[in-house]
């Protein structure tokens, strides 16, 4: 890691410390009532936005996600459908419900990005492409700035995790922020990785487990945020 970097201020100088970037809590639980209580402690702990995760997706269905997000008037919810196909029917749904952003894999077609982003223009939905596991994520990343994705994100599964607790991804993160203007989003499983994350230029922190899983998720939650945002100027 290049701990010296710099990086541009508004006024046009440059600093040491990285921008600020925006934490987004991903409820990746597998119920309405334990969705609610984590989005309320997260919420009241200081985040900017919530991730509708793929756990409570896939076990609720898009019908019980739209009652969460209901109960959340004005909160940014990202959706993280991960689209494979049939893009255009679930960036609509994503927008009926409330959601303002929506997650499309790189491992698609393109042709798929590209459906997922045009219909996401229309709407007012913002499309996420998710480089996980894909091979060249730096030149995957430019492209998805090209066809008009908002932004993209870079992480580790929770499997590779699990199996190698050293592996990340930061040296891909660092490129990809380095190639590209639009937002780059990384997901955490700690507040080191984290910090390590926004120096390496990461605009958006995402984090779940195990914060979520704390004895007092938003006492957690709260000191992560403190810490992660206290790393940016």
């Amino acid at each position: 890691m290049n701990s010296k970097a710099r990086h541009p201020t508004a006024s046009g100088a440059t600093s040491d410390r990285p921008p600020r970037p925006r934490v987004q809590v991903a409820l990746d639980v597998t119920s309405i009532e334990a969705a609610t209580t984590l989005a309320t402690a997260a919420l009241d702990a200081g985040a900017d936005q919530l991730e509708i995760g793929k756990p409570l997706v896939e076990f609720l269905g898009l019908k019980g996600v739209a009652s969460v997000i209901e109960r959340f008037p004005g909160v940014h919810f990202e959706l993280d459908l991960m689209i494979m196909a049939g893009a255009a029917r679930y960036v609509e749904a994503a927008a009926r419900m409330g959601a303002r952003g929506v997650t499309v894999t790189a491992l698609v077609p393109w042709l798929t990005i590209e459906d997922a982003v045009a219909r996401g223009r229309e709407l007012g939905v913002r499309v996420c492409v998710d480089l996980f596991n894909v091979s060249e994520p730096v030149a995957t990343a430019r492209r998805a700035e090209g066809s008009g994705a908002g932004a993209v994100m870079i992480h580790v599964g929770v499997d590779q995790r699990r199996h190698d607790p050293q592996f990340s991804q930061l040296d891909e993160l660092r490129e990809a922020a380095a190639a590209v203007s639009i937002p780059v989003a990384y997901a955490t499983y700690d507040v080191r990785e984290a910090m390590a994350a926004v120096d390496a230029g990461a605009s958006e922190i995402v984090q779940g487990a195990p914060l979520i899983e704390a004895d007092d998720p938003r006492a957690a939650l709260a000191s992560f945020i403190d810490q992660v945002q206290g790393r940016a100027r």
